[in-house]
């Protein structure tokens, strides 16, 4: 049983640590996006539409492994061109990067019920076809993969410096030749099309399944996970492992008849509150998150 709790945990984990290693990323360029939960709306979403699309309207014919790699595709090209909207407003415009990211949320939140219900013909739910549905162990390995990837670009190569200095000390950046609103740009769509495949990994890896609520306070987790992780991917692993830890026992918990569906699901997330509210104070987020770079 013990086995079954760890490898459950270890699938739950995948969303949010892709959703936190996107966010990882754009905040230490200095970047705000608390639109990962609208992301991954969109990428649960538009993966599945898309290759449904392709094989039920337009009769393309693929092998059976390509069709989950199209629908991840697809999802990782609306979260870049979602990530490219918010990341022009973030900087070249020097919007205000809440107020962006809210209405990413809330966009996605009505897109999605609405196109459910439009293109499918179903209310919030739609089961996604066994030729579409991914191996979510293949993701779990690609996520840890990426993990360490990430790790190392952002703290051992020159790309990772002139990343983190865009977050710390923009000024410096651009004095030194860095177009500090370009790198941000950049990671702000690299770091969208992340959170927007953690969302198709939802729909087609681990749930095989499209709803209005997919997500389900996922992205918000993700947003928690990096202050627990203090902006370091190699953390980020720990703490989406210990939401897919408790996020496994409450199924269990469910299963064995200890308590309701709707105590039981509770836990998860509280779980996640009392453990970053263990650390904040304590983590250091880059000086210049969230805040707008305007050349002198």
């Amino acid at each position: 049983m013990i086995d079954l709790i760890l490898m459950q945990a270890l699938l739950a984990a995948v969303p949010i640590l892709l959703a936190s290693l996107g966010e990882i990323l754009m905040e230490r360029s200095g970047v705000v996006n608390i639109g990962l939960e609208g992301l991954m709306l969109l990428g649960a979403f538009s993966g599945p539409l898309f290759v449904d699309y392709l094989h039920y309207r337009l009769g393309v014919q693929l092998p059976d492994p390509l069709w989950p790699l199209a629908a991840f595709l697809a999802a990782a090209l609306v979260g870049m061109a979602v990530g490219l909207v918010h990341g022009y407003i973030s900087t070249y415009l020097a919007g205000d990067q809440i107020i962006s990211g809210v209405a990413i949320n809330l966009f996605a939140a009505g897109a999605v019920a609405y196109g459910i219900q439009a293109y499918w013909g179903v209310a919030g739910y739609k089961q996604v076809p066994d030729w579409a549905k991914a191996d979510p162990l293949a993701l779990a390995a690609f996520a840890l993969v990426l993990a360490g990837f990430m790790w190392y670009v952002l703290f051992r190569s020159r790309l990772g410096v002139v990343i983190r200095a865009c977050g710390e000390d923009p000024e410096s950046a651009f004095n030194i030749g860095v177009d500090v609103n370009r790198v941000r740009l950049l990671a702000t769509v690299v770091g969208s099309s992340l959170a927007a495949l953690a969302g198709a990994y939802l729909s087609i890896a681990y749930l095989s399944v499209v709803t209005k609520e997919i997500s389900a306070g996922r992205g918000f987790i993700a947003l928690a996970n990096v202050v627990f992780a203090n902006w370091n991917p190699a953390l980020a692993v720990a703490g989406a492992y210990i939401f897919g830890f408790f996020d496994a026992l409450s199924y269990w918990l469910q299963t064995a008849g200890v308590a309701r569906y709707e105590i039981t699901r509770m836990i998860p997330y509280i779980a996640t509150l009392l453990i970053v509210a263990g650390v904040i104070g304590r983590a250091r987020p880059p000086r210049a998150v969230g805040k707008p770079f305007r050349r002198e």
